[in-house]
């Protein structure tokens, strides 16, 4: 029908009238974009219109740059952006590259064409400036906004979680709760729920948790995965449990979680349980569902089951290198260190450092020696360990602790030689401890 509709726009000459044209691209984006960017091309006067209409189709597309490319073009023909033109700009500018730069000279024309204090234009710089950790620039345009927009709020809080500012984000939905003028939603709970998983703050996930009860939005089936991400999260299993029962419906992500939450806890058993029943109840499984499961399996020496699933997802052609990794922990935690590196030769793909990580610390946990000293071989040819940083220097370092295990003490000097050599550093870990409740569960 699009079709037909394009063909006789452009036969009927209508395609030369700028606002025709403009209204075909925008129907045509929406199911044809390459058709409506050929319609597009061969549209003599494109308007502003035509131009945000495929600005915004390429911005969720598969070439979001492309956006940023019509935007310049729209620009030399002295078209003015609005605000529908910045919102999906600053979309495509965080899904095409990895310089922050670009966000900011986009939001310095926004400034410059008056636009910027839209609530939906600055809520999506919001969403531009948290992809790329910008937290501070984030929170100066939230500040400097005069109308805010639940969905605004909803935008810092999320902010706040992917730039790990987890107590900010908790600080903001506290006074959040304080305007009479605006109710929480569900995605308001979701973003603050994150941040909850951030701090691992059992509390405050509990009264988040209450909070939508009271607010009718438990049954809410984003929301109640949500739930049981942050008990898992915050070691409260048995409240997540409860959650995941009382799910009127469970999607694939409500089902991964629950299934991800027993591994984490040690309960191999009740996750491969989970993992059928899931199966029997029609829901199809995705990747993370078979890394969760196989990661039950894992650590909790379920080696047999592991492997019929892994078999299981041979069949389905949906093995991905996360999961050879995962089968060959496993293979190692049992002791099968044979096994293991025989399945690592038989990969259909190069194995990553990952896999090779996962068969040293088999080879560290059962004391194998020779093979330690083959995977220092392979790890130099294959310049695994040659690198800066915590990713070569956790693996050369493995290797050291797999002769210090035996107590082959030259090999292990040798070793730490060679990483002073290359310069291989591994970066320190640290721990932190959280002392009493840093906001007052009664403000939720």
């Amino acid at each position: 029908m699009t079709q037909n509709v394009n063909s006789f726009t452009i036969t009927s000459g209508l395609l030369h009238d700028p606002f025709s044209a403009a209204r075909l691209i925008a129907a045509v984006a929406a199911t044809d974009l390459s058709l409506a960017h050929l319609t597009f091309l061969h549209s003599p006067t494109p308007s502003a219109f035509a131009f945000n209409s495929l600005i915004r189709a390429h911005s969720s597309g598969p070439s979001p740059s492309v956006s940023l490319l019509l935007f310049r073009r729209m620009l030399r023909r002295r078209l003015h952006p609005d605000r529908f033109s910045f919102p999906f700009l600053f979309r495509a500018a965080a899904r095409a590259t990895t310089d922050p730069n670009l966000v900011f000279s986009l939001h310095s024309l926004a400034l410059r064409h008056g636009v910027s204090l839209d609530p939906f234009v600055a809520t999506s710089l919001l969403h531009a400036y948290a992809s790329f950790d910008a937290f501070d620039s984030a929170l100066k345009v939230f500040d400097e906004m005069p109308l805010r927009t639940i969905v605004t709020w909803n935008a810092v809080i999320s902010c706040c979680s992917k730039s790990a500012r987890n107590l900010h984000g908790l600080t903001l939905f506290s006074a959040l709760l304080q305007w009479r003028d605006l109710r929480a939603n569900a995605d308001t709970l979701i973003a603050a729920l994150s941040c909850c998983k951030g701090l691992n703050t059992l509390c405050h996930g509990k009264s988040l948790h209450a909070l939508a009860i009271r607010l009718w939005l438990d049954a809410l089936v984003e929301l109640s995965t949500s739930l049981v991400h942050t008990y898992v999260k915050c070691g409260g299993l048995d409240y997540a449990k409860k959650v995941f029962d009382e799910m009127p419906e469970r999607d694939v992500s409500a089902w991964t979680a629950m299934i991800g939450g027993m591994a984490m806890h040690g309960r191999g058993e009740e996750a491969a349980e989970l993992f059928r029943q899931m199966k029997v109840s029609g829901i199809e499984p995705d990747s993370l569902t078979f890394t969760s499961v196989l990661h039950a399996c894992s650590h909790c020496g379920l080696v047999e089951m592991g492997m019929r699933i892994f078999e299981e997802m041979e069949e389905r052609k949906v093995v991905r290198m996360e999961h050879y990794g995962v089968v060959v922990d496993m293979l190692g935690r049992a002791g099968l260190m044979e096994e293991a590196e025989k399945f690592v030769e038989r990969m259909d793909m190069e194995p990553s450092r990952e896999v090779w990580g996962a068969l040293l610390n088999g080879c560290l946990v059962n004391g194998e020696v020779e093979m330690g000293k083959r995977l220092e071989r392979k790890c130099v040819e294959l310049g695994l360990g040659l690198g800066l940083g915590k990713e070569g220097g956790g693996f050369m370092v493995g290797v050291s602790n797999v002769y210090a295990r035996e107590g082959r003490w030259e090999e292990v000097g040798m070793v730490r030689e060679r990483m002073m050599e290359k310069k291989i550093r591994k970066e320190k870990g640290f721990s932190l401890v959280e002392r009493g409740p840093m906001i007052s569960c009664r403000s939720f």
